[in-house]
Parts: structure tokens; sequence; C-alpha cells
């Protein structure tokens, strides 16, 4: 159902972004993305009621409308960030769904909440794979950006090793691409050993990723990310 169908009505956008969210293609979302543009009263408190709701789609859809609702400013917050993340850590203690949990951490990392960074960290070894998905994902958002903090740090390693290869690239960018404060040598000696403990997959992974580094990066993290041992 496209913006034409539903008309400029909110609720139509509503009602247009749960029949787009509950597709199984990954095709675009124009209501979702016409609701992410308008950050009103109105479009902010009916998402947030669908946290509570009984359906999962509702509440995905609640959480996946808060996490762009309206743009960011230069410090990453949104029209409604302090409200959004008030009613998102409110619901993750009690959200049955993996999946739903997933968006609700994401919500924490579009939004910027640093002070949420532990209670997200408390997730990383989560059994299902959408919430450690979400957690990789989040956490170079809600790390300090001015240092390196060993726990997320020690997150990200472990999560680079994650059974699931979406999980580990977004580890691996972020420690790699997104870690504040941390010198090449240290990064090299990351890849150095994430490269001598991974398995073929792992190790092709791993050398991809430094096939981005431009011209400009640590030669010695390009050397290390670049070994193709039995790949």
């Amino acid at each position: 159902m496209g913006i034409d169908e539903v008309g400029a009505d909110t609720d139509g956008l509503f009602v247009g972004a749960l029949d787009e969210i509950g597709r199984e293609d990954d095709g675009p979302v124009p209501c979702l993305v016409a609701l992410h543009g308008r950050p009103t009263r109105h479009v902010f408190e009916r998402a947030a009621s669908l946290l509570g709701q009984e359906e999962p789609a509702q509440r995905e859809l609640g959480a996946r409308v808060l996490r762009e609702l309206g743009a960011h400013d230069e410090e990453g917050r949104r029209p409604f960030t302090a409200e959004t993340v008030e009613v998102v850590l409110a619901e993750i203690p009690s959200e049955p769904d993996a999946w739903v949990l997933g968006w609700l951490i994401s919500v924490l990392g579009y939004h910027n909440a640093h002070e949420t960074l532990d209670l997200v960290l408390g997730h990383q070894a989560h059994a299902a794979q959408p919430v450690r998905f979400a957690v990789a994902a989040a956490l170079p958002c809600l790390a300090d950006p001015e240092r390196a903090q060993d726990r997320v740090v020690e997150a990200l390693l472990r999560l680079a090793e994650d059974d699931d290869d979406s999980v580990r690239w977004y580890a691996l960018y972020a420690l790699f691409h997104e870690a504040a404060g941390v010198t090449g040598e240290r990064k090299a000696a990351w890849a150095t050993a994430l490269v001598g403990r991974g398995d073929a997959q792992r190790r092709a992974q791993l050398h991809h990723l430094g096939t981005t580094f431009g011209d400009g990066a640590d030669s010695g993290l390009r050397e290390a990310l670049g070994r193709e041992r039995g790949v």
C-alpha cells in the first residue's frame, strides 16, 4: 500500500506501515518513511501506545516508527528522544518477543541514548540472534565517542566471534572503523587474534573487511586483516 492509496492521513499511514512491515520481502516502506518525517505529538503518542499492544507486529511498528521519528540534531537527539527512551526502557524488561526486543534496542541506538549503554551490554549474550544483532549495531551509537571503553571493546570482541555472520560483521565494523581512541597497534592485535582463531568463513569476512580500508588506514591493521590464512 503506497502513500497515494492511504492519502496524507496519519492514521492511514500507520495502517499502511503495518502492512509494509508484515511483508516477507525487504521492499520499500514509503508509509513508514512518511511517518518518520512527521515528528508530531500525535505520531509519537500513537507509536508509543503500540508498544503495549498484544500483537508483536503492532509492537514492532511502534518501535520502528519511534526509532527514526524526526531528524536528529548535532548531538544525535531527535524531537522526542527523552520521551522515546523513557517508554522504550519501560517496555524492554517485559518484552517476550526477541525480534521486537531487537527493534527496541535499535531505538536506543538511533537516539544515541548513551545512558542506556550498560542495559544494552546486558543483552550481548542473548540466545536470540536478532537481539545480539541489535546490540552489535547499537553499541557504536551508545559508546563514548571520545574514548575507548573496555566493556564496549570486550563486548564487540565477543560479538566479533558470534556464530551469525551479520552479527560478526557489525561488531567487526564497529571495532575497526568506529572505536574511539584506539591505536592502530591495538586494532592490529585484535585482527591477528581473530584471524588466527577464525574458521575459513570468518577469515574470509575479515579479509573482505580489510579491503574496505583506504590508503589512510594504519598499514599494520590492513596487513593483519588482509591475511588470507586458509581462505
